[in-house]
């Protein structure tokens, strides 16, 4: 079962995936991997490009249902493969790339390995606001890389 809990400012899911830690990390270091899963459902990606290594940049954007456009990018500050990702995260501003970038948080996920299974823990804040708009797009994020993992092999 998913763990998901704020406080005021911080957002914390701890998730068990069906899969090796190698599989699940792959899934975010892949980028033909992470733009499968990435987002939550009814939205669409345009735009993914991710260099994941430290100091390498990545940004993700699209539409949401409704035609409201985003657009996310930020910086990996450590790659330890496959037990930890940390990046920086920040919208900017219209969805629009040439504008600039609002709050920036940091995103930490720790990759647990559980014999065949994989635990992620996904720590991401100190957020300004936001933090359950961000709860329902992770959790719809873990939703849609479960389905992922079970196709993938």
């Amino acid at each position: 079962m998913p763990d998901a809990s704020l406080d005021t400012n911080t957002l914390r899911i701890t998730r068990l995936f069906d899969a090796t830690r190698e599989r699940v990390f792959d899934a975010w270091a892949k980028q033909d991997h992470f733009v499968q899963w990435m987002c939550p459902p009814g939205v669409e990606i345009t735009v993914c490009e991710i260099d994941v290594r430290p100091g390498g940049a990545w940004r993700v954007g699209g539409r949401h249902s409704g035609d409201r456009v985003f657009a996310s990018s930020g910086k990996y500050l450590e790659v330890k493969r496959p037990e930890r990702l940390v990046f920086t995260w920040a919208h900017h501003a219209d969805g629009d790339y040439a504008k600039p970038r609002g709050h920036e948080t940091v995103v930490r996920i720790e990759f647990r390995d559980m014999g065949s299974k994989t635990e992620i823990t996904l720590v991401h804040g100190a957020f300004m606001d936001g933090y359950a708009e961000h709860n329902r797009g992770w959790t719809g994020s873990f939703d849609k890389l479960e389905i992922f993992l079970r196709r993938a092999t």
